[in-house]
């Protein structure tokens, strides 16, 4: 990517006389003008905005893209990031993925124009079949520091905040089989992100340090979209299944509503386990055990983190942080 030092050794000319000339100053003769224009033009230079910007300190907005604000979880990011950042003045920004790489490919390319002074992300679904790191780097470039957080990514290097998404599922397991439950189903609509992968990995692992065989037809990886009653319903009434570890919430409730309106009996007959501890999960009878990510201190967290390199002007590429945010199994009537 070309920049003002790489014109100014190409015309010969100061990188100060580079900058007014591309500034228009009445400073710089019009003969010096044109011969830096036109050169600039012709390597197709952009001026990087948000560096011109950040000298006079004047923005103040920092970014957040998220996978959906339906998400509970992510509303509570949002609400704690919020607070943080108004607290140290400044401004957020939301952006939505909605599960799409393309989507956030464009977010990033728009990012660039200098509107943000740092930017949060939590990477959308499929980040294996569509790199995202490319357009992460073009954003570093131009020195906005970026903060990923729950999905991220092990490609890219930055500061990072994450739960350990293995032992969530692994402790999942553990309490549904001190239950007496053994024939545990897993249920997930990520099993295509990093976080997915872990979590299906420590369910394995769980079964295995119980002594329990894994069963493949009690894992059921969906995509959105994907209808999952009619297989639980096969599952519960063949007794396939004692328990469910569900990993998206609105699947949770549904799951829970369909285990009723066949006749089965919570927690008696079929267990279930939710993530993302969403209200809605202690108000609904018989209320669900719940694995709490706190969401709000993911958000606080998060962005104390960006404000340090932005305020601090700590090196991007230098001495990365990776916080690891405890997690809480809510013990409700579920189970």
């Amino acid at each position: 990517m070309v920049n003002i030092n790489d014109i100014s050794k190409a015309t010969g000319f100061s990188k100060s006389t580079v900058s007014k000339a591309l500034n228009n100053s009445q400073e710089i003769s019009k003969k010096t003008k044109t011969i830096i224009k036109a050169y600039a033009k012709k390597v197709n230079f952009k001026p990087n905005y948000y560096a011109s910007q950040l000298r006079k300190n004047e923005i103040k907005n920092v970014g957040i893209i998220i996978p959906s604000i339906l998400n509970n979880f992510f509303t509570k990011v949002l609400k704690g990031a919020q607070k943080e950042f108004y607290d140290s003045g400044y401004d957020l920004v939301s952006y939505f993925n909605e599960e799409s790489p393309s989507k956030e490919r464009q977010i990033l390319k728009k990012l660039k124009n200098g509107s943000v002074a740092g930017l949060l992300i939590s990477l959308a679904k499929n980040p294996f079949s569509e790199n995202i790191t490319k357009n992460l780097l073009e954003l570093n470039s131009f020195n906005i520091p970026i903060v990923m957080f729950d999905r991220i990514s092990k490609e890219f290097k930055c500061d990072k905040v994450y739960m350990d998404n293995y032992q969530s599922t692994f402790d999942c397991v553990k309490h549904l089989v001190s239950r007496g439950k053994k024939k545990i189903a897993l249920v997930s609509q990520i099993h295509d992100t990093l976080i997915g992968k872990d979590r299906y990995n420590g369910y394995v692992e769980a079964l295995k340090s119980e002594k329990i065989n894994f069963d493949k037809e009690l894992y059921l990886p969906l995509d959105i979209g994907d209808a999952v009653e009619s297989e639980i319903t096969k599952l519960c009434l063949n007794k396939r299944i004692d328990a469910i570890i569900s990993i998206e919430q609105q699947t949770t409730v549904a799951l829970h509503n369909l285990i009723l309106n066949i006749g089965l009996k919570i927690p008696k007959d079929i267990a279930i386990i939710g993530f993302t501890n969403d209200p809605i999960f202690k108000h609904i009878k018989p209320s669900i055990t719940s694995m709490d990510q706190h969401g709000e201190y993911f958000g606080k967290l998060s962005a104390k983190l960006l404000i340090d390199r932005i305020q601090n002007k700590t090196e991007l590429k230098k001495d990365f942080r990776e916080e690891k945010i405890p997690f809480s199994l809510i013990h409700r009537e579920s189970s």
